[in-house]
């Protein structure tokens, strides 16, 4: 077996009854054995190129199936020791698949055995090129296997261009010698690449933020983005040094941490700060993992798998094989093989230098009368600048994990950081975001506020102080629309869209350029606008402010807004939530009742909207879905509990489509006074039987009968009726006799 690893070591192993010899073509590399048995043996070299320390084993297998696997004991035992680039080789005297045998068709207990022993040292296993067996039973005979083989570590792999494994001619032996050509060592400098991972590295963000705004260029937008990101990558490899590969470290960390506290646990019991430890520990790891995958995906560039898979060793394999397919081993120039990796890259080079350089001053003349032209309204559309939100649409369309782009940076980058790349362009005190609220997870606006914000902006106005914070033609200070949406045409070709008032303001008057002449029907827009602008009073030291139209002072009130735009408009059923706050239930239960009328409880339906992966099944009817409506409202199970509260009253009832729809209706019944005191509590109380049931089901595995639930509902009911004062409880005591 032969093995040439660049052009300062050359090995060839004979191993049979513990032979093992190798040459070495530079004096700075050394040899230490490290394990030797009656099957195989170890050797650590050190300072290879003065880089690289790696590790052989060199096998010769007993054809017995108990001695084979004495030696995958022994092989695993060593691998705790070799920390580094590792080969295994030699005699294995066992194949993996049933191809691999002249006479094999099937797989046999020992190809098991020895596949699975390969992946749980995590050896990648190389074709065989040149042929595909390795041993045949002398010449005139037919049986042949592949019992050698050259096996290494993903260490290995990363260390050298290329990897091949060769089949040599054979001569005087029943075995062919097979070639392990490595090409050369992985020594060239790699260019910056953003690593996904970094985003979930504590404190990465704020580093980012902090580095980000520490930045003070001028110049025009593209020029401060481009020159930021440029130093922003000088600093990230500053930082990277120090975290390269971080989650290796901490895994062998949390791994040995673990084991120690493993170790505590056989002699005596855990404390509870021990065992919070442990729990923190393992949290860790699995964030730690997440790390390790997320940088092997991005590596493969494998989109068409969910992330949270585990499949990082599937991800590494992936990103080898791009690795190696990507790699030039030779070029053919006229005729001349070139091998050398300069040259190679001198010829690529001379090569798109001649392909892209003109030798030729000619230039075909084309006539183009009578051909079909766009319009110059299409024209002008095709000129405006590319607005903000078109922007971040696009970047956020993009996938996360695609390779990046000349800069390194690829879209999740720009996905995570493009907050903080606004703000800073135009400064922390030119916005109107005042206060950033900053946490280790972030804060959002609650939905149902950013749904009140087109509501919220129709009602507002500027008032213009030193004009810094208001812009020209996007926000609403002169008039009751913006200059934008009344002079949507001179906007579509304006020259700057996104300026200030302090910008377009001077003492000589307004500055308001155009990207081309105007047409004559655009003369008149023009002279309308400056007409709209001459009542302005210029600029004057006060800070630009926001007001409310609504009220002479200016100040907004939620209460104002509710009053004029989120009342109840006529016509319109307005919900229960006066009669939720009044009732007397406990406060925990108005806020639950509050829930189950907004269909905001985490029923099933609610976890498959955040994202949820899960089989919904009503635990009560085992027929439906489980939504909102269905538990508390149609399920034919619980439904049983609405309808023994409706036997008192005797009055038939349609059940209505939603649980805000019921708590409505239900207020409006009742019969007598006397049994208005407590009926009012009867949904409350119900959905809240219904759900600790149900919670019972789906988290401890207990199920009660309907009869134990219907007690509970009314033992519940009863027990609210004697807190909150309600004295006329007998009906409540005889309604016992229903059960």
């Amino acid at each position: 077996m032969y093995a040439k690893l660049g052009r300062n070591l050359s090995m060839q192993c004979i191993l049979q009854q513990g032979l093992l010899s190798w040459t070495l073509q530079t004096k700075q590399a050394t040899t230490n054995l490290v394990s030797t048995t009656n099957q195989s043996l170890t050797i650590k070299f050190d300072g290879i190129n003065q880089v690289l320390t790696w590790f052989l084993s060199a096998v010769y297998a007993s054809c017995d199936t108990v001695s084979r696997r004495e030696l995958w004991q022994e092989l695993s035992i060593i691998k705790e020791v070799c920390s580094g680039p590792w080969i295994s080789c030699g005699d294995f005297n066992v194949t993996r698949y049933p191809n691999e045998r002249s006479e094999g068709h099937r797989i046999t207990g020992d190809m098991q055995e020895f596949t699975e022993w390969i992946n749980a040292m995590e050896f990648v296993d190389p074709p065989l090129l040149g042929g595909s067996f390795t041993w045949r039973r002398g010449d005139g005979h037919s049986s042949a296997s592949r019992i050698d083989r050259f096996l290494y570590s993903s260490q290995w792999d990363e260390s050298f261009t290329r990897i091949k494994q060769n089949l040599l001619p054979r001569i005087g032996s029943d075995h062919n010698p097979i070639m392990l050509d490595c090409g050369e060592l992985n020594l060239n400098k790699s260019y910056f690449k953003f690593e996904q991972w970094w985003l979930r590295v504590d404190g990465f963000a704020d580093k980012i933020k902090e580095w980000w705004l520490s930045f003070n260029i001028n110049g025009t937008g593209s020029y401060i983005l481009a020159v930021k990101l440029k130093m922003l990558k000088q600093k990230l490899k500053e930082w990277r040094m120090t975290h390269r590969n971080d989650w290796k470290r901490k895994k062998e960390e949390i791994l040995q941490q673990l084991a120690e506290m493993e170790k505590t646990q056989e002699l005596r019991l855990l404390s509870e700060d021990e065992l919070l430890q442990k729990v923190h520990l393992a949290m860790e790891f699995e964030e730690v993992a997440k790390q390790e995958e997320i940088a092997w995906r991005q590596r493969s560039r494998i989109q068409w798998l969910k992330k949270g898979d585990k499949n990082t060793k599937f991800f590494h394999r992936v990103a080898t094989a791009h690795k190696r397919f990507n790699s030039i081993d030779t070029l053919v120039v006229e005729g001349n093989s070139i091998s050398d990796p300069e040259d190679i890259k001198g010829e690529i080079i001379n090569f798109y230098q001649k392909l892209y350089t003109e030798t030729e001053q000619w230039r075909p003349e084309f006539k183009l009368q009578g051909l079909e032209t766009i319009t110059e309204e299409e024209r002008d559309w095709l000129q405006t600048h590319f607005e903000e939100a078109e922007v971040l649409k696009c970047i956020k369309s993009c996938a996360s994990d695609k390779a990046p782009g000349p800069d390194g940076f690829p879209m999740c980058f720009f996905q995570s950081f493009w907050e903080d790349v606004i703000v800073s362009k135009y400064g922390q005190t030119d916005s109107w975001t005042s206060n950033t609220v900053t946490s280790t997870y972030g804060v959002s606006v609650w939905r149902s506020i950013r749904n009140l914000w087109p509501k919220l902006t129709r009602n507002i106005c500027y008032k213009v102080g030193e004009g810094t914070r208001i812009l020209f033609w996007k926000d609403k200070w002169i008039g009751q629309n913006s200059l934008m949406e009344d002079f949507a045409d001179l906007y579509s070709f304006c020259d700057n869209p996104g300026a200030s008032i302090a910008e377009m303001w001077s003492q000589q008057g307004w500055n308001i350029t155009l990207r081309r002449l105007l047409n004559d029907w655009e003369v008149d827009r023009v002279a309308n606008l400056l007409q709209r602008l001459e009542d302005f009073p210029g600029l004057n030291t006060n800070p630009d402010a926001i007001r409310w139209k609504h009220d002479r002072d200016g100040e907004f009130s939620v209460g104002r807004m509710y009053k004029r735009d989120l009342a109840t408009q006529p016509g319109e059923i307005a919900g229960p939530w006066k009669q939720i706050w009044k009732s007397n239930t406990p406060t925990k239960i108005k806020c639950f009742t509050w829930l189950v009328c907004r269909r905001a409880c985490l029923t099933q339906e609610r976890l498959k909207k955040r994202g949820f992966q899960i089989v919904s099944r009503c635990f009560f009817c085992h027929e439906k879905e489980e939504t909102n409506n269905h538990l508390f409202l149609h399920c034919r199970v619980t439904a049983q509990i609405w309808y023994l509260f409706q036997s008192i009253i005797q009055d038939p009832w349609v059940v209505p489509e939603h649980t805000a729809d019921l708590l409505n209706c239900w207020m409006r019944r009742g019969g007598s006074k006397t049994q208005k005191k407590w009926w009012n509590l009867v949904p409350s109380c119900i959905w809240w039987s219904i759900w600790k049931e149900r919670n019972n089901r789906c988290f401890k595995n207990i199920t009660n009968p309907m009869q134990k639930v219907k007690e509970n509902c009314i033992n519940t009911l009863y027990f609210w009726c004697k807190e909150e004062g309600i004295d006329d409880v007998n009906q409540l005591v005889d309604f016992l006799g229903y059960l």
